[in-house]
């Protein structure tokens, strides 16, 4: 690196001489010379210089042969100074966008889900949380996603090229201000180191994990892992389901993705503010009000207890609604929109 730099210093030294070199041989050959307006070292700089930009004045010119050659020497430079220029902008700007598309330059997403891995289990997640209207950021360790994702999510999604370990480079997925993370490898040991290393940054996160082995289950959960999820066990569950109570299974299916249109069911989780018109009602109120006016159904209320949420379902009038309670509500499109508006908060959990 040091060699480097008094290498191009001692080219730029060695430029410097050349130029003053050849001004002051134009100024000699022209400063006798009659009719000329080149008589000094700067009017031969003030020449070089409009010469080599293609301004042209005119207010200067030389007169004597000797003169003129110089002056052509400097007329096909500039068409190599007006090329490097080109070339050097070209490549800065290109620098600059390969920067943003890779994810270099950050967001300012804020109760954002992160996903690090990119793989076909995440795309399907990452589409899901998209169409609840959440916005993502995905995190890959191959530049060759970077397009893929773009791609398949337009601008509707952050994608961060960067090594899974790098916690500086995270930081760009603004991960620390995430409602939640989602870690998708495809080996569970990887994914469970990770995770304990990545708790030592991010303690405070909600990490959630997708598993191959189910026996891992325990192991992730002592080691903070709340919402461990083995893809295979669903599964399994979804497809018994399907053979001896096929209608169930089929609601559950719908159930379980976000809706797409405004006639198709969803299960929504809200966050209760102070600004909930339910603050302080018992759920069985809430169930038959919801029920009533917005064609609706109070499915469960999530309650922080002891430093973690305990979900109550098919709660009754015995539990009122408080402020940071999460309400689950069975509705279709059309009520989602109702109770956006109602709650004044978007649909999904703020961590």
């Amino acid at each position: 690196m040091k060699k480097d730099k008094i290498r191009s210093n001692i080219i730029f030294l060695i430029t410097i001489a050349i130029v003053v070199a050849i001004n002051l041989l134009l100024v000699s050959l022209e400063k006798s010379a009659e009719g000329s307006s080149i008589n000094s070292l700067w009017d031969a700089i003030w020449y070089m210089m409009v010469s080599l930009t293609t301004v042209g004045y005119g207010d200067m010119y030389p007169v004597t042969d000797g003169g003129k050659i110089i002056g052509y020497i400097y007329v096909i430079a500039s068409v190599g100074l007006i090329g490097y220029l080109i070339g050097k902008f070209t490549t800065f700007f290109n620098t600059i966008m390969e920067k943003k598309k890779l994810g270099q330059f950050g967001t300012d997403f804020e109760n954002h889900v992160v996903i690090i891995g990119w793989n076909d289990f995440s795309q399907k997640v990452a589409a899901e949380i998209i169409q609840a209207n959440k916005e993502v950021a995905i995190v890959t360790n191959n530049k060759n996603d970077i397009d893929l994702i773009n791609d398949l999510f337009s601008n509707k999604v952050f994608s961060l090229f960067a090594d899974f370990e790098n916690y500086e480079a995270l930081d760009k997925a603004n991960i620390k201000k995430a409602s939640s993370v989602f870690v998708s490898f495809p080996d569970d040991t990887k994914c469970l180191v990770y995770v304990l290393n990545a708790k030592k940054h991010y303690g405070e996160l909600n990490f959630i994990v997708s598993l191959s082995n189910s026996n891992l289950k325990e192991t992730f959960s002592s080691a903070g892992v709340k919402n461990a999820v083995t893809r295979d066990e669903i599964a399994s569950r979804l497809v018994a389901s399907y053979i001896f109570e096929p209608d169930v299974a089929y609601i559950t299916e719908e159930l379980m993705a976000t809706s797409n249109t405004d006639l198709e069911f969803d299960m929504m989780e809200y966050h209760v503010t102070e600004s909930n018109p339910f603050l302080g009602k018992n759920c069985e109120e809430v169930f038959f009000t919801l029920k009533k006016e917005h064609n609706s159904i109070l499915l469960a209320i999530s309650k922080k207890e002891n430093g973690s949420y305990r979900l109550y379902k098919n709660a009754g009038n015995n539990i009122n609604v408080s402020s940071g309670d999460y309400l689950i509500i069975l509705g279709d499109g059309n009520v989602k929109k109702q109770l956006e508006k109602l709650f004044k908060v978007p649909e999904g959990r703020v961590l």
